[in-house]
């Protein structure tokens, strides 16, 4: 873990960086920063941001973050893993004579929208929102012209 920590200390040192300067920029706590630096990784709430954090560190001061990672998973003793997840499988009714079994797979997800449509939609959207302000713009004039009239 210190030579994790050392290499970044070491570029942050040589680019006279503060640990606010590099706050500043990646919005990452400076406590978490001399963490990783001093490779105190328990002070970091989780794997998964202590990852984030040496990645998005490493890249900053122009290192290879996701070496520094794979350099970090192999530290700490974490594994690159994937799940598995069974695809759900439906039996087609079989044809008499159909000596081949076919079978559906479904999907459990919704479909995507195409970025067409999401577009559409957005624009549609933008559209509705500025009908409604136009028509807030409109009863607000004529409150105030009431107001000043009466």
């Amino acid at each position: 873990m210190a030579a994790l920590g050392e290499e970044l200390r070491r570029e942050r040192v040589r680019r006279n960086l503060t640990f606010k300067d590099v706050e500043q920029v990646l919005h990452i706590k400076t406590t978490y920063l001399e963490a990783i630096e001093d490779g105190n990784f328990s002070v970091i709430p989780g794997r998964v941001y202590a990852k984030g954090f040496i990645r998005n560190y490493g890249n900053y001061l122009g290192l290879d973050g996701d070496r520094l990672v794979k350099e970090y998973q192999c530290v700490v003793g974490e594994v690159d893993t994937f799940t598995v997840r069974p695809i759900m499988r439906q039996k087609k009714e079989s044809i008499i004579g159909d000596v081949q079994s076919e079978y559906l797979e479904h999907r459990t997800a919704k479909p995507r929208m195409s970025l067409e449509t999401r577009q559409v939609k957005r624009q549609r959207s933008i559209e509705q929102e500025r009908i409604i302000l136009a028509v807030i713009a409109v009863c607000m004039s004529i409150f105030l012209i009431w107001l000043f009239l009466f």
